[in-house]
């Protein structure tokens, strides 16, 4: 009987006048896939993803060695020559050795250098390896909150989409009611003019008919601002006309309360970003401790120069080089305790986010568990509502009711029947939001 009352109230949602053919058609799946794919903010997510995607491609390559080159050219403004005085090296024959004051220059004012050279870290391979560790943490958090966005995003798309629809059916059911208070108002008219009725009875009608005409009003309204609100969501034009799917997904896989909390743990997009916190923390502890750690890296080097005394054009070495801080006043330490506090937030983040996802499913469970006790009374409300619309049609066939009657019944129904569709929605609403809780995108 439930799904015959839903039938028809989904019936009355595809009565509601739509838009032009030129409006665009959605179903709830197409609308979420087309939210996760245009949405700019997911977008946004997506590029953060691939930017440490490429810092940790960044951090990879610090394991192999590194060609550098380094060239100079330099002048000087004075050399230092070297200055023989004449005979200083005895005779020779009779002659002086050297015959005269002779100066020997050294090098050149104009200097020449380059110098091409391979390294490769050594101890620093520990710190690379933390660092690496770092930088994959990072993607993970960005994958993580990207899939959160996804998720949220989902969510909203399910909200605005059901929002849409019930406002459509309450449009309807508003239009009906001002229907009944136009004929209303119209049988109190009569009864003034024919002396049965005071005055107060059509003041009261013409009250009637403007709140009515007020409610289509608000409605109207509200629907317009839902409309713009998903079309900014799925990152299309604003005066974008929808016509949506009034048929949804009904289907949900149920399960126990700490069922749904142990997926969370392993799923929920925010719990996972905390477990990649955790173990980047770790990671900065590690690399923090390998600053007590001498810096070695072996080289080799070939170089060039060209007016440097004493030293050819060409020649090359190869070694190994140490830096090391012995002592820093205790930077270090400071810094490895910074990093074992900054590890213990992370630790504790977590517990807490496992806590509140815990307590929101609780009451995302509870809500849907609610919900539908409303959907259920809202199905006899419907069953009541159309048996006495059924009566009233007997009734004013016999003559025994007005016409204004009859259209106060037929408004109850669409009133009972928009009162449904909500219940429904909304249950349809609460496990979405069960399903963001626990880290599975609602509508795929």
């Amino acid at each position: 009987m439930n799904r015959a009352i839903l039938v028809a109230a989904v019936g009355i949602v595809a009565a509601v006048p739509q838009y032009a053919n030129d409006a665009r058609q959605l179903t709830l799946t197409e609308a979420v896939h087309l939210a996760i794919n245009q949405n700019r903010g997911l977008k946004i997510a997506r590029l953060k993803v691939a930017e440490n995607e490429q810092k940790k491609a960044g951090e990879r390559s610090s394991y192999f060695p590194s060609l550098k080159n380094e060239s100079n050219i330099l002048h000087v403004t004075d050399l230092q020559n070297i200055g023989i005085p004449a005979g200083a090296f005895g005779t020779a024959g009779g002659l002086y050795v050297p015959s005269r004051n002779t100066i020997l220059p050294q090098g050149q004012t104009t200097i020449y250098s380059s110098g091409t050279q391979l390294s490769q870290p050594l101890t620093q391979l520990l710190r690379i390896r933390d660092a690496n560790r770092i930088a994959a943490a990072d993607v993970a958090t960005s994958r993580d909150d990207l899939k959160d966005a996804e998720n949220e995003v989902a969510l909203q798309v399910h909200s605005l989409y059901y929002g849409i629809l019930i406002a459509r059916l309450q449009k309807q059911a508003a239009e009906q009611q001002t229907q009944y208070a136009d004929a209303n108002l119209r049988e109190s008219e009569d009864e003034v003019r024919n002396g049965s009725a005071l005055k107060v009875a059509a003041i009261q009608g013409q009250a009637t008919v403007l709140e009515s005409r007020q409610s289509v009003l608000t409605a109207d309204l509200q629907l317009s601002d839902l409309t713009t609100q998903l079309n900014d969501l799925l990152a299309l034009p604003l005066d974008t006309k929808l016509e949506l799917d009034s048929a949804v997904p009904a289907d949900f896989d149920q399960r126990s309360r700490e069922e749904y909390v142990q997926t969370a743990w392993s799923q929920n997009p925010q719990i996972k970003a905390a477990e990649a916190s955790v173990e980047k923390a770790q990671a900065a502890v590690g690399s923090a401790k390998t600053a007590y750690i001498p810096d070695v890296t072996a080289y080799a080097r070939q170089s060039y120069q060209d007016g440097v005394p004493f030293f050819v054009r060409n020649f090359g070495t190869f070694g190994v080089n140490m830096t090391w801080d012995i002592f820093d006043f205790g930077k270090r330490r400071a810094a490895v305790r910074e990093r074992q506090d900054q590890l213990a937030v992370a630790e504790e983040n977590l517990r807490r986010l496992k806590e509140e996802i815990a307590v929101s499913i609780e009451r995302s469970y509870n809500k849907v568990q609610r919900t539908k006790g409303l959907v259920e009374v809202a199905t006899q409300v419907v069953k009541l509502r159309q048996e006495s619309e059924r009566l009233a049609q007997n009734q004013l066939a016999q003559g025994a009711v007005m016409i204004s009657d009859r259209r106060q019944a037929i408004a109850a129904t669409y009133k009972a029947q928009a009162e449904f569709l909500q219940a429904n929605l909304g249950y349809l609403l609460a496990w979405a939001e069960l399903q963001e809780v626990v880290g599975i995108t609602p509508g795929l």
